[in-house]
């Protein structure tokens, strides 16, 4: 019993030693206030504080008022431009009950199809022949269940061929299934036209989008009675290449390969300041 008593006293001793002391703190701060030149020193270091933080709302305004002080305008330019060059390729097929007698017929309708592409004004060396490639088609039984047993091959083989005549071109991809009436299996795909001046009118473009912009700049500066001052910035948008008349677009680009006739087509971005 007389310990607890001990450490009550030592904890109200404690508790009265700290209040004691912050009553001596209080005091001091007090006193020093009261000195003279003390008050003096407290308005200046207010007044400093408030000089930071006004400079500070000025910088930022500054900084606001140049990001403001520009034109931010698209320029967009585009040409029709023409497929110089086309790639085909042709598909023919043959089946049979034998493995040679399929390569036989694969070899007639290879033929075929050769023949009718040169009669079309396409040189010989130019094309070029698939290897073969081979699929089985197995018996079924009568349930419909496909057996191990080969009912008949079916050998495949592509020739194709790219020319800057891409009218041609066309006109091939759209007439060899005919050789179908003359027992000849054969798929034609769809022509791949390119064009093989895009870099250069890429650049010229450029420079067409670019001169677009500063006119559109120039218009906005004189709405708001300003002139156009030096280019800030720059970035160049999307090159497209999209099938003449058409209005697609596309964050990534596109390059039409499906139609000849095409339009090319290119946005910038820029920044101009403002005087």
């Amino acid at each position: 019993m007389s310990e607890s008593r001990g450490g009550s006293g030592g904890e109200s001793a404690r508790r009265e030693e700290s209040r004691e002391h912050r009553i001596g703190f209080v005091s001091r701060i007090g006193r020093w206030i009261a000195t003279p030149g003390a008050g003096i020193f407290l308005l200046g270091a207010t007044l400093a504080f408030a000089v930071l933080g006004a400079s500070d709302q000025v910088g930022r305004a500054v900084r606001t008022m140049k990001q403001d002080n520009v034109i931010r305008v698209k320029g967009v330019a585009e040409v029709d431009i023409t497929s110089d060059r086309a790639i085909w390729w042709g598909t023919v097929r043959a089946r049979a009950a034998t493995l040679p007698a399929a390569y036989e017929e694969l070899a007639k309708a290879t033929e075929a199809l050769r023949a009718y592409v040169v009669s079309k004004g396409i040189p010989s060396d130019t094309i070029t022949i698939s290897s073969v490639d081979i699929a089985r088609e197995m018996k079924r039984d009568e349930r419909g269940v496909a057996t191990n047993e080969v009912e008949r091959f079916v050998l495949r083989r592509q020739l194709g061929f790219g020319s800057p005549n891409v009218q041609v071109v066309r006109e091939i991809a759209n007439g060899a299934t005919a050789l179908i009436k003359e027992g000849v299996e054969v798929e034609s795909e769809a022509p791949t036209y390119t064009v093989s001046t895009l870099e250069k009118t890429k650049l010229e473009l450029l420079e067409k989008a670019t001169a677009n912009a500063y006119e559109r700049a120039k218009v906005l500066a004189r709405g708001s009675e300003s002139s156009v001052g030096g280019l800030v910035s720059a970035s160049q948008g999307v090159y497209q290449i999209v099938a003449r008349g058409s209005t697609d677009s596309s964050d990534y680009g596109e390059y039409n390969t499906s139609h000849i006739d095409k339009t090319a087509r290119v946005v910038v971005t820029l920044e101009y300041a403002v005087q």
